[in-house]
């Protein structure tokens, strides 16, 4: 009976995290967000939240007003503030909910660090009007391949000289 009522518990645990998943993807999108993906990391091993929300900003402008916008959303709906980091830099912003982290990255940044391929393992979600719809196989796959093509590094995040050449 125990067991029951705890795997009741997650289930429903699990209903609301998605929930708030696919609300935050819709206030990312009210926010002229571009490339907004929801990963379902339930089944992932390891996984440090059970919903990643990606969206990117093509501005630090943007970056901030999305990120600013989901953080007030959150405390609206009752989940208060969360952990976050990346504000000074607005190029990788993130709202750590626990359950639901969002990734509110700059267009440059996401290219380059590619975190949907960590975790490739997980189900894609993108918003359909106004809900989330699973990628299929086929589309998923089409996705990732277009990651892995070759890696853009903007001017921001290249290194002036090496390491060899300052003797580390």
């Amino acid at each position: 009976m125990e067991n029951a009522l705890a795997a009741s518990k997650q289930k429903n645990t699990l209903a609301q995290s998605k929930a708030y998943a696919l609300y935050c993807a819709r206030v990312m999108a009210d926010k002229k967000a571009e490339n907004i993906l929801v990963m379902d990391l339930t089944k992932a091993d390891g996984a440090p939240a059970e919903y990643f929300v990606l969206c990117s900003g093509l501005s630090e402008v943007q970056v901030d007003a999305i990120s600013a916008g989901v953080e007030r959303a959150g405390k609206e709906s009752g989940q208060g503030f969360p952990k976050s980091e990346g504000w000074k830099a607005r190029q990788w912003v993130i709202l750590d909910y626990f359950d639901v982290v969002l990734h509110v990255f700059h267009a440059d940044a996401r290219d380059f660090y590619r975190i949907e391929k960590l975790w490739s393992d997980s189900d894609f979600y993108v918003l359909e009007e106004d809900k989330l719809v699973k990628m299929n196989k086929t589309t998923k796959q089409k996705y990732l391949t277009e990651l892995s093509k070759e890696r853009r590094s903007p001017e921001r995040y290249q290194q002036i000289g090496s390491f060899e050449e300052d003797g580390l």
